[in-house]
């Protein structure tokens, strides 16, 4: 069982030929997808060299390898020249994963975050202050799992010869208590969003735009506005200003397109939170209003609000779905909460 793997650094004792079975047999799903991950088919003198770049840490469960993964530090562009063009890879105060796989019969069990949780040990241990991964942008699964890990998507590559573009991830490990407070927000934002669309997408298209008394009028209308502050919330955190318009303009009419964006929306906060220095998180905010009013207010709590005020618009769309008699969606935080801690 996964719960009673046991996590160690690789020894002299540890099989190249059984690790890279087990790497083979974690990423052949995803290589049934069309993606070509190297690790799929590598061989067990490129499974060695490449747990020699750092440590590598594997688990084992009754006698049977289960679980790997490598950490390393920074490459260097000298002798790694594809890590020329991913900076992530070359800071000094990041080190990365890579090589991670979990045996398919223990995945969704808890093993792939003690994995990873070991890989951040380590980063911590000799000094680093962040942690980076990529992955492929396909991988939904892989991506959502990293993302309840607190990994925020921070750029895009395409390798040579790779059939897809890869995500480059990244973890601030020496987390403030306040940046910790604002991403854990953020994640709930996106997350309560995502699974209020998911209850939306049932309702009829005339129950969808009827005007059911709310202060946007319906579940279009406030969804509508949703979208729009956020994209005047951006604004102001990114330049200062308010977007000239109305908080009750209609700025996507289409649904399907306006249920794709606003969770791109929310999505948005969470890079801008890896990179944000402590000290413009500990400062203030100064923006100027859609009335031209210039306004300087705390930066965190600000943020705070732009989170609590998608919370408040959730619950009228929640009030309406419960009218229309459909089922409204469990969107408490400490429900998120109970799910990431069960998630893999």
């Amino acid at each position: 069982m996964a719960a009673q793997a046991h996590i160690r650094p690789l020894s002299a004792r540890d099989s190249f030929a059984t690790l890279t079975a087990l790497l083979h047999r974690a990423y052949a799903p995803l290589a049934a997808q069309g993606m070509n991950f190297h690790t799929a088919t590598q061989d067990v003198e490129t499974t060695r060299r490449r747990a020699a770049e750092g440590q590598c840490f594997v688990a084992r469960s009754q006698g049977a390898l289960v679980g790997t993964v490598t950490v390393c530090g920074p490459y260097d562009v000298n002798t790694a020249h594809w890590a020329a063009d991913v900076p992530w890879f070359r800071d000094r105060d990041t080190a990365h994963l890579h090589q991670f796989a979990v045996d398919p019969a223990l995945q969704r069990q808890g093993l792939g975050r003690r994995l990873v949780q070991a890989c951040e040990q380590w980063a911590l241990g000799h000094g680093y202050r962040r942690l980076a991964l990529d992955t492929a942008l396909p991988a939904a699964d892989l991506r959502a799992l990293y993302q309840r890990l607190g990994y925020a998507e921070v750029g895009q590559v395409q390798w040579p010869g790779r059939s897809y573009r890869s995500v480059i991830m990244q973890k601030a490990l020496d987390r403030s208590p306040l940046r910790a407070q604002l991403q854990l927000m953020a994640r709930y934002n996106l997350w309560a969003t995502r699974r209020l669309l998911d209850a939306v997408d049932a309702v009829p298209a005339a129950d969808y735009r009827r005007d059911l008394g709310l202060f946007f009028k319906g579940i279009h209308g406030t969804l509508n506005h949703l979208l729009l502050t956020e994209q005047v919330w951006t604004r102001r955190f990114a330049e200062g200003v308010s977007p000239a318009g109305r908080l009750d303009e209609e700025i996507e009419p289409d649904r399907q397109r306006l249920r794709e964006r606003l969770p791109e929306g929310g999505l948005a906060w969470l890079p801008l939170l890896e990179i944000w220095p402590d000290e413009r998180l500990l400062g203030s905010l100064s923006y100027r209003r859609m009335n031209g009013q210039e306004v300087t207010l705390p930066f965190a709590a600000t943020l705070l609000h732009v989170f609590n005020h998608g919370t408040h618009h959730r619950g009228q769309v929640t009030a309406a779905l419960t009218a229309l008699g459909r089922p409204a969606p469990e969107l408490d935080l400490v429900y998120m909460l109970q799910q990431e801690a069960a998630a893999p």
